[in-house]
């Protein structure tokens, strides 16, 4: 019953903050494509962990959360005002990079692949 309402609660903290950012009055930030991935709060409320995506570069992702954080403190008051919690968990904004690890490990398969074919074509002209 407890994860059930700890995935609402998740999910009602995402959707509020997509609004929120979506609308937020920065240069950096409303101008860069940003998607919350996922959001992980405690389970007594005090920190939720914001999983953010940004389209761009290292550079533009990394600014973007840096301003995000910087300015937590006014996200955290408008999502209080969203959202009907008795504590609204401070904020921890964190860029999710997962799409781009899983990318580098299919590219690593794919090599480890050819490479064994490569392989595989040498021992056969041997015998």
């Amino acid at each position: 019953m407890a994860n059930n309402r700890m995935s609402r609660v998740n999910s009602e903290v995402q959707k509020s903050l997509m609004k929120i950012i979506s609308r937020f009055d920065d240069e950096d930030i409303s101008s860069a494509l940003i998607s919350i991935m996922k959001v992980d709060t405690f389970a007594d409320f005090s920190m939720s962990k914001v999983y953010v995506s940004v389209l761009g570069s290292a550079e533009q992702k990394k600014k973007v959360v840096e301003k995000l954080n910087l300015n937590k403190k006014s996200i955290r008051y408008d999502l209080a005002h969203s959202l009907k919690l008795r504590n609204v968990p401070e904020l921890m904004f964190i860029i999710d990079d997962v799409e781009e690890r899983a990318e580098r490990v299919l590219k690593l398969f794919d090599k480890i692949e050819t490479e064994l074919k490569e392989t595989d074509n040498g021992e056969d002209d041997n015998i």
